[in-house]
């Protein structure tokens, strides 16, 4: 499978960056922490929008090569099932297609309200299986590359989310998959 020209990484990032941005409120716009963000690539498009970006990523050549070519973000090596930030310190949380390669979704899913302020969003944009690109990238992820990737479908995503005490869940579409937008709500335990 071909990977992505530069100008389609671009505009990508850029449909994102737009999608993202009409999800925040102002009270969200402190710091973002983006989970599973790899070298920081989009992370470093919304970095003029918040006061902080940061990305948390386990693979230490993608957090030394993002750190040193991206100085307006912020690197962390971890995972997303022992995100190792404060309770209730992130206005925003992203992760872009990271979500199904996390081991634990339902221990993802605790750590990022344990993290997020009251309030705060959790924005999870995903690839959407049911498309023939979808499946496709299954099929690449989990088959010919041996991962073991669990996708889920648009409907499933936000049944799990809800499951963990976010509200106001709802779903948008992209050119590439869906967003999963959601709120930590203000009476969850940190």
């Amino acid at each position: 499978m071909a990977a992505l020209s530069e100008r389609d990484r671009k505009e990508s990032n850029n449909e994102l960056r737009t999608i993202l941005l009409s999800h925040l409120t102002e009270d969200a716009r402190g710091i973002m922490l983006d989970v599973g963000g790899g070298t920081g690539l989009l992370t470093v498009t919304l970095s003029d929008v918040f006061g902080q970006v940061v990305v948390l990523e386990p693979d230490l050549r993608k957090v030394e090569y993002g750190a040193k070519r991206r100085q307006e973000v912020g690197f962390i090596r971890g995972s997303a099932q022992g995100i190792p930030v404060a309770g209730g310190s992130i206005g925003t949380l992203v992760s872009v297609a990271a979500f199904h390669h996390f081991q634990d979704q339902d221990v993802a899913l605790e750590e990022m309200g344990r993290v997020l302020k009251p309030e705060g969003r959790l924005l999870l944009v995903e690839i959407d299986v049911t498309t023939v690109r979808g499946k496709l990238l299954r099929f690449t992820e989990n088959r010919l590359m041996g991962g073991s990737s669990k996708f889920l479908v648009p409907d499933q995503l936000l049944e799990k989310v809800g499951h963990h005490g976010f509200v106001d869940v709802r779903l948008d579409r992209t050119s590439r998959g869906y967003v999963v937008v959601a709120t930590r709500g203000p009476a969850r335990l940190c």
